[in-house]
This record gives structure tokens, sequence and C-alpha cells, in this order.
């Protein structure tokens, strides 16, 4: 991708940008002859090598990547963001098997195309799960904001990217959240008849709940949970919900103690 820069408008400076990643995975042969065969469909589709018919591909391809939509590639194109340019963007070398029946089968690339590579292992390559690689966003130039990274996470349960700028911005998220405060917690009691009420919790501002409460007559009073009780509720809920960070151990203990015990 070439851009010019915004802070010079009198003069075009060129930038070459890189997003590029390197890794082996070892996988079972079968799983790896998927690949192998998903990279032949991906070249053909692409004009970048002879045509080759779907039925060549054999039956666990069109297992994998069943017709859709009239087309017989139709899910295999689901891979990739451009149909019309099916490429994943990268070099794939598969080794010869090992006395284990595995093969490592490694993913290069200076562009490399992050989403279809990873939808491809989670598709194809259900041996190599869960695995994970990860990329870096590079110039060649020195600019501001133009450096990064991510990785992708490939369980049996789906696929998680995550990149550079979205960490950071959790991690700054995080430190601003301040430690729990008593002070802050909000404590709104409703009263509906002598034995009936709720009371409605918030901490900092932001409502947590409107809880029933349990009314019970002390004395010749009748009396709901004391405000320990919802203070604890509110401190449960806002370490739950990082609305505030966690106390000291001691400090917890004396809070959570107003909770009941579970038994």
């Amino acid at each position: 991708m070439i851009c010019p820069p915004a802070d010079n408008p009198g003069r075009t400076h060129m930038a070459n940008h890189y997003l590029t990643s390197s890794f082996v995975l070892e996988m079972s042969t079968e799983d790896a002859e998927m690949v192998r065969l998903a990279q032949r469909a991906s070249e053909a589709l692409s004009d970048l090598a002879d045509e080759v018919s779907y039925a060549d591909l054999g039956p666990r391809f069109a297992a994998l990547f069943p017709p859709k939509d009239g087309d017989d590639f139709g899910s295999f194109l689901d891979l990739f963001d451009d149909r019309n340019f099916p490429s994943f963007d990268c070099d794939i070398s598969i080794d010869t098997s090992n006395a284990e029946g595995c093969c490592a089968v490694s993913f290069n690339g200076s562009n490399f195309g992050v989403e279809q590579v990873a939808k491809l292992i989670f598709t194809a390559c259900k041996s190599a799960l869960p695995c994970a690689f990860s990329w870096a966003f590079t110039c060649d130039r020195l600019r501001p904001d133009e450096f990064g990274g991510g990785c992708a996470v490939i369980t049996e349960a789906g696929i998680n990217i995550d990149s550079t700028p979205a960490m950071v911005g959790r991690a700054l998220a995080a430190a601003a959240i301040l430690p729990f405060d008593p002070a802050c917690v909000a404590i709104e009691h409703k009263r509906f008849s002598v034995t009936q009420g709720e009371v409605l919790v918030s901490y900092n501002g932001q409502r947590i709940e409107q809880y029933g409460d349990r009314i019970t007559l002390i004395g010749k009073d009748w009396e709901g949970y004391p405000d320990a009780f919802w203070i604890a509720v509110a401190y449960r809920e806002a370490i739950a919900r990082s609305l505030a960070k966690r106390l000291p151990v001691p400090e917890e203990a004396a809070i959570m103690a107003h909770l009941p015990q579970k038994r």
C-alpha cells in the first residue's frame, strides 16, 4: 500500500507498508493435503495457475467447502474478502510427513492475508487446533501510528483476531479504572408496603441493578438489608463489570463479610 504523508502537502514522499508474518503449524497429513488443495484452488481462481475442476479436488474438499448459491466454489470463496481475487497473500510450504503421520506446514508473507489464512486453518486444519499466530504491521518510513501488529487465536470455538491498537486501548482503559470506593455507592430504597420493597444500587453514577429487598420485623420495626449488605453487592458487581479495581484482601474481606455465605 502506498500513501503520501499528511504533514507536508508540498512534497510527495512515498511509503511502503507491510503486514508480515511467518509461522509453522504441525497438522495431520490429511489436513495438510486440504491446505495444498486450497492453495491450488486459490491460485487457479486468481488466474495464477492452470484451471482446476471442482471434482478434481476430491470428496473431502467438497465436504469442507460445499457448493453454494449455484457456484461449486461458493463456500470456498467465503474465505476471502475479495471473491474476485481469492488469494491467501502468503507462501505456503508443506513438508513430508513424519513417523507420527504429521506434517509441518509453513505460512510466510510480507502482505499477509490474516483473515483468510485464519479461516482456512479453522475450516480445514482441525488437527492443528488450538493454535495461534502473530503478525507485524510496518512502514519503511518512520511515521507515527504506522507500526503495530496483532495475533489470531484459533480454537474449535472460532477465531479471535486482536490488534495492538485494541490491546493498548484496553490497557489504557484498565489503567483508568480506580479502586472501589464505598462512597461512590448510591443506595435508593423503594418501599411499596410495610413488608415489600426494592433497592436500586448504583456505582459512581452507573446503574447496577434494582434488587428485591428482604424486609423482616426487627423489634418493633420492619427493616430490610442494611447498607453494608448493598455496599457488598455493589462491590461484587463493580468488580465483575470492570467499574472498579479490587481492594487489598483484608479490605475486600471486610466488605464481602456482609453477604451471606454460600453453603
